[in-house]
């Protein structure tokens, strides 16, 4: 049985939801503490919270993706980054993933986006595999330092 995904802009009602699947992706916050992120997000129009969810099942949301679109002064085009996606583990492998990275390359391009990026800690083997599948390359390191 294929599952049907719908793929819609994330609202502040969706708090709850959206932190239950960042503490899947292992990033546990508090609704309460993740409510002013979202609506700061959901506030800038450079910026999208895409929640996936099954048909007729609107207020449940089990997958997400965070698109930012960065202006750059290196390229004549805009870059797309992925910040977060996260599926819930129950709904792994019914491709929810694909169809919220699909509908992310749209929005990117909407936005004037030539490139979509992502990045992935190197124990996710699992993410790697599944962004070569979707066509992401391979292009070099991250480097991160903290800012206290």
């Amino acid at each position: 049985m294929t599952t049907t995904v719908l793929v819609r802009d994330a609202t502040s009602a969706d708090v709850s939801a959206l932190a239950a699947l960042l503490d899947e992706l292992g990033y546990p916050v508090e609704p309460h503490a993740l409510a002013p992120r979202v609506e700061r997000l959901l506030s800038s129009p450079d910026n999208r919270v895409l929640v996936a969810t099954r048909a007729g099942e609107p207020s449940s949301p089990i997958g997400l993706l965070s698109l930012h679109v960065l202006p750059v002064i290196h390229d004549a085009g805009d870059l797309a980054m992925i910040m977060a996606l996260v599926v819930t583990k129950t709904a792994r492998g019914e491709g929810v993933g694909r169809v919220l990275i699909e509908r992310a390359a749209v929005v990117a391009r909407e936005h004037g986006a030539r490139r979509l990026f992502v990045t992935t800690h190197l124990r996710r083997l699992d993410a790697h595999a599944f962004y070569e599948r979707l066509g992401f390359e391979f292009t070099g390191r991250r480097y991160v330092k903290a800012l206290s």
